[in-house]
Parts: C-alpha cells; sequence; structure tokens
C-alpha cells in the first residue's frame, strides 16, 4: 500500500518538476511579473550554471512529503532568469573584496598567502537574479495545466528555486496545454487530418552562445518538438541575418509539412519562391536540395529555358487574356502610351463569350486573329505551326481581295485568300491590312459590314487593333503601334501549352512541391510573375472556399520577404492579403527576412510561428520587442551570431524556448521515403 502512495506522488506532474538535486536558492522578492532570488556559486556550481535565460522552478512544497502539503501550496512557479540583481549586503561584500586585493603582493595566491576568512567567502558567494514570473503549473483532473501568471502571492513564503534539468526541462518545453491539445486535433481533422500527428523534433535546448556547461559532456541535451499542425493554415516568420540558419529552418520545415502529408494520407502542396536556388539546386553547404530529396514530387520552374525545369512564361498565343494583362502592365509603365487606340486597345476583353452568340463568337474570332498578328508584327517568337482563322462574309472577302489586289503587276497572280481555311501569320498581316483600308474607303462605297448589313464587321476594338499593326491612326497620322508591345516579350515563352498559374495551381491541389528558382532572369519578370502566381493561389482557393468546396492544403515559402510583403503595400494588394487572410482558405505562409521593421507590421501582428536567430541591430531588436517576451531575448540576439541557435515561439507553446536547431539531414529523409515505399 505504502509502496502505491510513494509511486503515485512520484508520478504526480508536479512533484517531477521539482528536482531536489537541483536546488539552487531561494525567492526573497515576488510580485505578479517577477521574482528576486538569492543563490550561491557553489549551488550554481551543482547544477553546471545558470546560464541567461534559462528556466527556472519554484516551489514551496518538499516533493518528498507531498501528500501532507496543502492544496493552496500545489503549485509550482516558472521562472526564466532575465539577469542579476543586487543584494542589500553587496556594497559591505564589495568593499571587502576591494580591501583583500589592495593588501596582495603578488597575481596568485601562494601557499600560506593571506586571503578570506571562511565566514567571509561564504558570504561573498552570494549573488542575487532577475526573472520574470512565466506562469504557474497546477493539476486538474489528473492533467498538468499552466497559467500564463500567477493567482497571487505569498510575501513570507519560502519559495525554494531549482534548476530543472532532463525531463523536468523536456516537459515545460514541450508543454501543450489540454485545450490547445484538443483544439489542434479539431483543427487537424478540419484540414483532413483523421490520423493522429506526432510531434516532430526540431532541435535541443540551449541558453547561450558559450554552451560549455548546460550542453557539455554528461548533459542531456533536451530536445525540442514543435505541433506539426501548427504550421497549416498559419504564418510563420523565419527572421535573422544571413548564414545563421534561416533557410534551413525552412527545409526543416518543409520535411515535416511532406512527412504529415506522407504519415496521414493527405495532399499538401508546397510552393518555394526560390530567390538564390538552394533548394532546386544543391550547393557546397548541401549535401541535397529539396528537389534532389523528393525528387518525385517536385517540379521546378525557371524564367530560363533549362533542363529539368519547367517555363515560368506564358505562351501569349494561347494564354491570351494572362498574356494581355501582363502586356497591358507594362504598356502602363511606358509614357508613350496615351493613343485613343492604344487606350480602346488595352480596355478590351479577350475573354471568349458563349459560342451560342455565334455573331458575337465570330466577332471574337476575328479579334483574336487580330491580336495574334498584332504578337507576330510585335516579334512575339511563335510555334510554326500557328495559323489564325475566323470567317469573313463573300463581301468582305471581295472587297478585301480587292484590296490586296490593286497593286499587283502585271504578270502577278491575283490574291483570292479565304480567312476560314486559315492564314500563316505573314498572310495575316496582308490580309488585316487590307481589311483596314478597306475598311476606311470613302462614303460612297462604306465600311466593311456584317452578313445582314446590321452593323459594322469590324468592332472598335478589332480597328483599333489593326491601326496598332499599321502604325496609323483612323487619320493615318503615325502612332507607336505594335512598337509599344515589345518590351513585353520577356515575359512570354513559345513552348508553353497551358497557363503557368494555373498549371502550378493544379501541381499544388496534387500535393506536390513546386519551387520557382528565381536566382536567374530578369528581376523586374520575378516580381511580376511571382506576384501573378501568388493571386492565381488565393483567387483560386478564395473561389473554391465561397463556392462551399475544401479548398486544398497548400503552404507558400518566401525568402527575402521584406520585398513581397512590405509595410508600406496596401492591405488589398496581392501578398499582403495572402499573409493576412490566406489562412481562412487553408493558405500557410511561412516568411523568411533578415528585416523584422520592413515587414508590414499588421502581418507580424498576425502571425503565429516565431524562428528568430541572429539580429545585427538595435532597430530590428526593438521592433522584434514589440512581440510575445521576445525583449528577454534582446541582448542575447544582438550578440549571439551561432548558427542555428534560435529562439522559438510556435502556437501551441505558451511562451518563447531557445534552442539549437537540428542541421536538416538530406540522407535521413530519403531513408525514411524509402521505409515508406517498402511499407
Amino acid at each position: 500500500m505504502f509502496d502505491n502512495i510513494g509511486k503515485l506522488v512520484k508520478d504526480n506532474p508536479l512533484v517531477k518538476l521539482v528536482q531536489k538535486d537541483n536546488f539552487m536558492g531561494w525567492i526573497y522578492n515576488i510580485d505578479y511579473d517577477q521574482a528576486l532570488v538569492v543563490t550561491n556559486d557553489l549551488w550554481k556550481a551543482q547544477v553546471q550554471g545558470v546560464p541567461h535565460n534559462c528556466f527556472l522552478v519554484a516551489a514551496t512544497f518538499n516533493p518528498e512529503e507531498f501528500l501532507e502539503v496543502t492544496n493552496e501550496e500545489r503549485e509550482v512557479i516558472l521562472l526564466r532568469v532575465t539577469g542579476s540583481t543586487h543584494l542589500p549586503q553587496d556594497a559591505d561584500m564589495i568593499r571587502a573584496k576591494i580591501d583583500n586585493f589592495q593588501q596582495q603582493t603578488g597575481v596568485y595566491l601562494t601557499e600560506g598567502g593571506r586571503d578570506f576568512d571562511d565566514i567571509t567567502k561564504n558570504m561573498l558567494q552570494f549573488s542575487g537574479l532577475e526573472c520574470r514570473v512565466l506562469g504557474t503549473f497546477y493539476v486538474q483532473d489528473n492533467e498538468l495545466w499552466l497559467g500564463s501568471d500567477i493567482e497571487s502571492f505569498a510575501v513570507a513564503a519560502r519559495f525554494n528555486v531549482y534548476r530543472p534539468r532532463g525531463e523536468a526541462l523536456k516537459t515545460i518545453v514541450n508543454y501543450v496545454d489540454p485545450i490547445r491539445r484538443k483544439k489542434a486535433e479539431e483543427d487537424a481533422k478540419l484540414l483532413g487530418i483523421e490520423k493522429p500527428i506526432k510531434p516532430f523534433q526540431i532541435g535541443t535546448v540551449r541558453y547561450t552562445s558559450t554552451d560549455r556547461l548546460h550542453r557539455g559532456e554528461g548533459e542531456t541535451k533536451v530536445p525540442f518538438s514543435i505541433q506539426p499542425s501548427d504550421f497549416l493554415a498559419r504564418r510563420t516568420a523565419v527572421l535573422g541575418m544571413t548564414r545563421t540558419g534561416k533557410s534551413n529552418m525552412v527545409k526543416q520545415t518543409v520535411s515535416v509539412v511532406k512527412r504529415i502529408a506522407d504519415e496521414c494520407e493527405v495532399s499538401i502542396g508546397q510552393i518555394i519562391y526560390d530567390i538564390n536556388g538552394e533548394y532546386a539546386n544543391a550547393n557546397q553547404q548541401d549535401q541535397g536540395a529539396i528537389a534532389d530529396i523528393y525528387s518525385s514530387d517536385t517540379i521546378r520552374y525557371r524564367m530560363v529555358k533549362t533542363d529539368g525545369f519547367e517555363e515560368l512564361q506564358n505562351n501569349f498565343y494561347i494564354q491570351l487574356q494572362e498574356g494581355f494583362n501582363t502586356i497591358c502592365n507594362v504598356i502602363r509603365e511606358d509614357a508613350n502610351s496615351s493613343a485613343a487606340d492604344v487606350k480602346t486597345f488595352m480596355n478590351m476583353s479577350l475573354d471568349e463569350p458563349d459560342r451560342k452568340d455565334y455573331k458575337l463568337h465570330n466577332r471574337w474570332e476575328v479579334k483574336v486573329a487580330a491580336y495574334k498578328t498584332l504578337l507576330y508584327k510585335a516579334g512575339f517568337e511563335y510555334n510554326s505551326k500557328f495559323r489564325v482563322s475566323f470567317k469573313a462574309n463573300d463581301n468582305v472577302r471581295a472587297r478585301v481581295n480587292e484590296e490586296l489586289n490593286a497593286k499587283l503587276a502585271k504578270g502577278e497572280t491575283t490574291l483570292d485568300i479565304n480567312p476560314s481555311q486559315g492564314m500563316d501569320f505573314n498572310t495575316a498581316e496582308k490580309w488585316f491590312l487590307a481589311a483596314r483600308k478597306a475598311n476606311k474607303q470613302g462614303k460612297e462605297i462604306g465600311q466593311l459590314k456584317s452578313s445582314d448589313g446590321s452593323s459594322n464587321w469590324l468592332d472598335d476594338e478589332t480597328v483599333a487593333i489593326l491601326n496598332m499593326l499599321a502604325n496609323k491612326s483612323n487619320n493615318d497620322a503615325y502612332i507607336n503601334g505594335y512598337r509599344i508591345l515589345v518590351g513585353a516579350k520577356k515575359y512570354h515563352s513559345p513552348r508553353r501549352s497551358q497557363e503557368v498559374s494555373n498549371e502550378i495551381y493544379k501541381h499544388l491541389c496534387d500535393g506536390k512541391i513546386v519551387i520557382l528558382d528565381l536566382s536567374v532572369g530578369d528581376a523586374t519578370l520575378r516580381e511580376k510573375i511571382s506576384k501573378s502566381i501568388a493571386q492565381t493561389v488565393f483567387d483560386r482557393s478564395m473561389q473554391k472556399f465561397l463556392e462551399g468546396a475544401v479548398p486544398p492544403n497548400i503552404v507558400v515559402y518566401i525568402e527575402e520577404a521584406h520585398n513581397l510583403i512590405g509595410r508600406d503595400q496596401d492591405l488589398t494588394e496581392t501578398w499582403p492579403r495572402l499573409a493576412k487572410e490566406g489562412a481562412k482558405y487553408k493558405i500557410s505562409l511561412v516568411y523568411a527576412t533578415q528585416e523584422v521593421s520592413s515587414v508590414h507590421p499588421n502581418i507580424l501582428a498576425n502571425t503565429e510561428n516565431w524562428f528568430i536567430s541572429h539580429l545585427n541591430n538595435d532597430k530590428e531588436i526593438r521592433e522584434l520587442a514589440r512581440f510575445y517576451d521576445f525583449a528577454d531575448f534582446s541582448r542575447s540576439l544582438l550578440r549571439a551570431q551561432d548558427v542555428g541557435f534560435t529562439r522559438i515561439k510556435t502556437l501551441s507553446s505558451p511562451f518563447v524556448v531557445p534552442i539549437q536547431i537540428d542541421k536538416f539531414e538530406p540522407e535521413r529523409e530519403i531513408e525514411r521515403l524509402k521505409n515508406l515505399k517498402k511499407a
């Protein structure tokens, strides 16, 4: 019976947090936010030191006599060391030290040399620590709970303070309260994940850059795990200077998400905006790029034609409206685009009308043929198989053929072209220029008419296209027509057969990893294409949501995020909107940058997960200190430049935890994938 009682006591979660062997002092002053601790050099040495920012626990009970403890005392206060504090007798101790030093005759004490007496030496070893109160552990319904504050405090209470190590520290840093655990399970089911998701180790606890004692030989490195569900339909910030482990963290996240998808048998698409090409291609620091590890599930895109990569540009001859939108954006940036025909051109639409509306559809076919011919004239490359065709009534054909044959030399073959039989672009150019002339003939002949004579055969938009093709206005004055399209040629690829944004979205719906290698190609083009793809991902997922369907799970990764979601951008623009509203449509965002202050403040305010490594100036530190309890780590973030030394706050974690991130190991992930295939 007594053995059973003893086991119950030892198994109590509160008792497990209080490790008598790790005693290191007492609280001598406490309030709701702060606790001051008196400690001793000997006690600190026995617990392998008390690093800055380390966790401490305080309790009034003796763990070996827990059954006799009153209900009021059955709690453990969680503290974090934020600095040192003065003890009342410090001035006397300093005076004693100086007096002693002034009497020394050598650098080192020799045998029989004068030093402090035992009582003074004992007094000199005491010092004070300043600690932040992080919360209170207590047991309710046989479960361990953590309140984010203290309910009350007794000034006269004798709080013993311990530095948790091993299992106690593991419990603290990986703590997730029961409500959050249940909510995570519910959120996972909404995301289509029925199987339980195990936490994933991402690193080990590390308090300071100097880790000789608390992570040294013989000291257990305490693992820190993240709840994978924290990253789905959430926002995650990866902040820190270059070469401090941001990319490693992103790769870890990619592998975590892929593991969720594999183990829970759900589709989770991932798209990486790879600014430096390090995810699409292995480099000297990597043993394998993401594209190499997940080769069967990865599709890579580039702006330059490259073996193994799909092209990012659209084919303007096929993706009509997308290409036209790009052309209009380029024209708007050109100061020489004020001609009336150009304005008419930019206001038109190339969307296909209902085929049942025979007359309207025929007009659209003519306009599209003229538009493609304009692309040809502007020098847009095309597949040799491309031809244009449309229907033209007998009167129109006769008038145009007459114009084509008007200047034939004696003996030349008379032309009789029927557009419905198809024309190559060279012929189409001649035909449309002739149609423009025929349409401009005097009142005695009139404009080209529809077959029933009720309307003009060429609408205003098509007339504007033909004027741009001829570089002339209706009055035959010179205009800068087809030449203003030339600047958009770099956004076009003749090799694509479908619209790139929709193609990428389909890959994401299928659970693929899409890597956009943006390290090569025009910088302006990179920004425009990136934005276009992000807009499609957001719009398509939102449309599914509004239609009552379930949007796909998608995770978007952005490097150098301050360039895309800057603080001055309007919240209605593509990137801020995706970051702010995307979670509603099951779009997760992982953004990496070294400029915290340059990211849109609304996005920072709505970020659930934070991974922070070294920042090199006070401005960025002050910006970060506005969130959660990162202010406690200001000095450490500014000083410590160790690669992978990261301060983490996740959705499930109630406080920031300092961690050494594990290095991403491609071999381990490749082995996991092999075992998965065998199973």
